[in-house]
């Protein structure tokens, strides 16, 4: 009995060292999504041309597609991580209700307005959650960005939004014909 017990306690630590020996990751590391890929074959399923935000450098997209939201509203959607491991995403779409905006704000109350590069734009804050977004409605297509960090890096997120249309010739995504 005496040997049995030997052997097992010998098994074990050698088990142990095997599993302190062998480096594990800490996380693991997701790809970075190709936007403008991503967006060229959203173009044909949506009624807008979806933007393809200029982020600053250091943020990874982690998402990109088109899905039917709350009230059948179709959306595109665009995730990123920023260098300082923030998430935000960039929300477009036509035709939304309350019912999308509280959806897309996880019941966010409004927090006043925001003037970012001479435009009005709506806060809303979820504090429970610590999610900010902004958002504005210009000609039936609404931007939304919302997530973690505050409404100075959402900012950042909808002049990189702007600057995306402004490069592509489509403000505010507008298709042409």
């Amino acid at each position: 009995m005496q040997s049995m017990v030997l052997s097992m306690a010998v098994i074990l630590a050698f088990v142990a060292v095997v599993v302190w020996l062998i480096p594990r990751p800490n996380a693991i590391e997701q790809p970075a999504v190709d936007v403008r890929n991503a967006a060229a074959g959203a173009v044909s399923q949506l009624p807008f041309n979806p933007v393809v935000p200029d982020v600053p450098q250091g943020w990874t997209a982690t998402s990109a597609n088109v899905n039917r939201s709350t009230d059948g509203v179709l959306t595109w959607h665009v995730g990123y991580r920023t260098d300082g491991g923030k998430y935000l995403a960039l929300e477009t779409a036509q035709g939304t209700t309350r019912t999308w905006l509280k959806a897309q704000t996880q019941s966010g109350d409004a927090d006043g307005e925001q003037t970012i590069d001479g435009q009005a734009w709506q806060r809303y804050l979820q504090p429970d959650r610590e999610r900010y977004s902004l958002t504005r409605t210009q000609d039936g297509q609404t931007l939304l960005v919302t997530g973690e960090g505050g409404y100075d890096l959402l900012a950042q997120l909808v002049t990189a939004a702007e600057q995306g249309w402004a490069d592509a010739g489509t403000p505010w995504g507008v298709k042409e014909g």
